[in-house]
């Protein structure tokens, strides 16, 4: 029976090429889900260990919790006293101490505007303290380190890409006004190839400090010893838990990102799956005769169901073997496309794990295992004289068959019409076998269903936001960083002039949760941005709270509140409004809004995150090349794009799902023509043309692909109304963009015509008198 079952496949080699592709697509998935991921994980620990290995102590300011003391907007940590360094210095078993600032700064492109979009490090690295080096991940490719005011020393990746040289005049801005530096030299960061769209700037330590404003350090590395004794107000971290780089996020978004590629695995294998069923469904039915020898020769039953999960194991195994190299190659454009929209992260060279080799091998090959059970199951059903049989046996359809025949007269309908003879057989046979339309059907039903629920549900969001933002919103001319999310220097606010408000930002201790404070000026804010209060208002020394914050902690107008600052100032205030925000709050804003004079004396710095004017200030924004201004419309588009950006991203991988199931209407179409080789050469005999008969099995593949378009369509607006129901309270409404679907449903009747190019082309071909003699 092993023979027989090799030599079967050896027999077919189109049936089982066909069939193996349509697990190939779900296995690469898998394959590239774990290696692109790998590949990031083993760059972001590349990046900290070469960042954090030869530290073996962080001293920093004790605060009142810990947060990122980079640039993070959410929390600004106070500076530890630059006479501490002195102190841990002479403490017993320290080799190295050095002071560190890490900040924020954007080095300008040869055009003005800021390389890349982000993070943008800023960092004062003393270079006169022998052996230094020890301490940072930063490692001389050309030139010296900075040692003077004027001069920095810049990443590899953006000097290449730029083409910096040392010895070059650049600019670079440090929240403020961009300043000239002369170039003196270039470095590596950890060894790795790229850094995604983060830069990087390495200046003296002590111009840092006057280049950042920082009366102290933000930290003390410390080589040689744990036990370091820095005095009160302090306490010592190992570099990992300080984390100044940020790393431990860059391992948050590779998690998610392998989270949501296996799920889209997932998604493939299964429409592969139906795939795999459905070809061994019909291949079962075909072999009727074939196996009713076998069984009449001595085949037991057990035999006859291990032949057909023998096929399916090797067709599996094959599968997964040819989906592992595809894998690679797949990790590899998805990394293309995240450069390509702008989400670029940062990798080394591809890692294919061990365990990435295994589960996709195991994946591939259990999928298919699985998907042939039931046609093992029915081959066994088959008794000898099925052997003496000229024709094998339908089974009566059940309701979704019958439902699917209905559907199939319905989208069948324009084929007859404008089809002629060959369109009207297509919706025949289409209508024919509803069961085995139904299978192939389904698998694009998936894809589509979920292509049209992604959708409709990010319109929806889309809407919201950009409505929301519009209601909010009233000023003329916005201003934020370059990147949309950096702090920007308040005197960027003052050098626009005339009528102008900012909103502030940083983080602090609430009800022992971490949470963003806004502050506004009470006097100005209202002609730019509208709040929308449930009750109370704003008040020039009260606090307004997001409505849901309010419902979580119990509060209402004039109800105390009390926040504390990193540096542990406790400010205590009173509830004066609750505030209802957005749904999807593309502002970023915190949960509380203070005024001005409560925020500039309880945080260390004034750091405003959005500045409203009511003229137009780019003129103004001429020394700031780190700050851009928008009117609002361009304001707008500009915070919601990122949505229509991860819908693309959603879109091509769901493709990848669709893609698998046209793999299955060729598979369908290629196998029912051997199954109707004798119905084809009596059109044939009795005058159709070759050009109708590929014209009718077009037809059907469209007709097939509508159908999975339609249901797809219904169950995928089915799903995004529960989703919508879900989120109403929070104010997100059902959008159907009507263009969109049609888009899809058109997509799907030309994927459907070009499937069947290979089936019309083969089935056109058959001779005529070798079809009539076909059993």
């Amino acid at each position: 029976m092993i023979r027989v079952t090799w030599k079967g496949l050896a027999a077919r080699p189109i049936r089982t090429a066909l069939t193996t592709l349509a697990i190939v697509v779900g296995v690469a998935f898998v394959c590239a889900a774990y290696t692109l991921t790998d590949t990031m994980s083993g760059a972001a620990d590349t990046l900290t260990h070469a960042a954090y290995d030869g530290t073996d102590a962080v001293v920093v300011t004790k605060t009142a919790f810990k947060g990122s003391q980079t640039s993070d907007i959410r929390a600004q940590a106070p500076t530890i006293p630059a006479a501490t360094l002195d102190r841990v210095r002479a403490t017993p078993g320290v080799t190295i101490a050095v002071g560190d600032i890490t900040d924020t700064a954007q080095i300008m492109a040869k055009d003005g505007k800021p390389v890349g979009t982000g993070p943008y490090f800023g960092v004062g690295f003393d270079a006169k303290t022998p052996d230094a080096e020890r301490l940072t991940p930063f490692r001389l490719h050309d030139g010296r380190w900075a040692t003077g005011p004027s001069e920095v020393v810049i990443d590899r990746a953006t000097a290449e890409g730029e083409g910096y040289a040392v010895g070059d005049v650049i600019r670079v801005a440090a929240r403020g006004e961009a300043r000239t530096f002369t170039l003196t030299g270039i470095a590596d960061f950890a060894g790795v190839k790229s850094l995604g769209k983060a830069s990087a700037a390495i200046f003296d330590l002590d111009a840092a400090r006057t280049l950042f404003a920082k009366d102290g350090y933000d930290r003390i590395l410390v080589a040689g010893t744990r036990d370091v004794d820095a005095g009160a107000g302090t306490e010592v971290r190992t570099a990992a838990e300080d984390d100044r780089f940020a790393f431990s996020s860059l391992e948050t978004l590779v998690t998610i990102l392998r989270t949501i590629l296996l799920a889209f695995a997932a998604v493939a294998v299964v429409v592969g799956s139906f795939t795999i069923f459905n070809s061994l469904s019909i291949t079962v039915a075909q072999r009727t005769r074939e196996f009713g020898l076998l069984r009449m020769v001595g085949a037991t039953r057990r035999q006859v169901r291990g032949a057909v999960l023998l096929e399916a194991l090797t067709i599996g195994l094959l599968a997964s073997i040819v989906g592992l190299g595809v894998g690679v190659g797949l990790a590899e454009g998805l990394n293309a496309l995240f450069t390509a929209v702008g989400a670029e992260l940062p990798t080394d060279s591809m890692v294919v794990a061990s365990r990435t080799v295994v589960v996709s091998l195991a994946v591939g090959t259990l999928a298919t295992v699985l998907a042939a059970m039931i046609p093992a199951r029915r081959a066994t059903r088959i008794a000898p004289v099925a052997a003496l049989r000229d024709s094998t046996h339908t089974a009566a359809p059940g309701p979704l068959a019958r439902g699917v025949r209905a559907l199939a007269s319905l989208v069948g309908r324009p084929s007859a019409a404008v089809g002629g003879a060959a369109g009207a057989l297509a919706r025949r046979n289409a209508m024919r076998n509803p069961g085995r339309t139904a299978v192939t059907a389904l698998a694009l039903t998936i894809g589509v269903a979920l292509v049209t629920a992604v959708t409709v549900v990010a319109t929806g969001l889309e809407h919201e936001s950009r409505g929301a933002l519009d209601r909010r919103v009233q000023a003329t001319s916005i201003v934020t960083a370059a990147d949309g999310w950096s702090p920007i220097d308040p005197k960027v606010e003052t050098a626009i002039g005339g009528a102008t408000s900012s909103i502030r930002q940083d983080g602090a201790l609430v009800f022992g949760a971490q949470e963003g404070v806004n502050g506004v000026d009470p006097a100005t804010i209202g002609r730019f941005y509208r709040f929308d209060f449930t009750d109370g208002g704003l008040t020039r020394d009260g606090a307004v709270v997001d409505e849901g914050f309010a419902d979580e902690h119990g509060l209402e107008v004039g109800s105390p509140l009390s926040i504390m600052s990193m540096s542990g100032t406790t400010l205590e205030l009173t509830v004066s409004g609750i505030e209802r925000s957005p749904v999807l709050d593309v502002l970023g804003l915190g949960p509380i809004t203070i005024p001005h004079a409560a925020f500039d004396r309880t945080f260390e710095q004034e750091r405003n995150r959005l500045t409203f004017a009511d003229h137009d200030a780019t003129a103004a924004l001429a020394a700031f090349p780190n700050a851009k201004a928008q009117d609002k419309a361009a304001f707008i588009d500009g915070q919601t794009e990122w949505i229509g950006m991860i819908l693309a991203i959603l879109w091509v991988l769901l493709a990848l799902a669709v893609i698998v199931s046209l793999f299955g209407i060729v598979n369908t179409l290629v196998l029912s023509t051997f199954e109707r080789m004798r119905e084809l050469g009596t059109l044939r005999a009795l005058g159709f043309s070759r050009r109708q008969v590929r014209r009718m099995v077009r037809h059907e593949s469209v007709i097939t692909a509508l159908i999975g378009a339609t249901l797809g369509i219904a169950v995928g607006l089915l799903l995004a109304v529960v989703v919508v129901q879900l989120l109403s309270e929070y104010g997100l409404a059902f959008s159907v963009p009507a263009g969109s679907l049609l888009a899809v449903a058109l997509i799907a009747a030309l994927a459907g015509m070009l499937a069947a190019t290979m089936p019309a082309r083969r089935a056109s071909k058959i001779d005529v008198l070798k079809a009539l003699a076909y059993e």
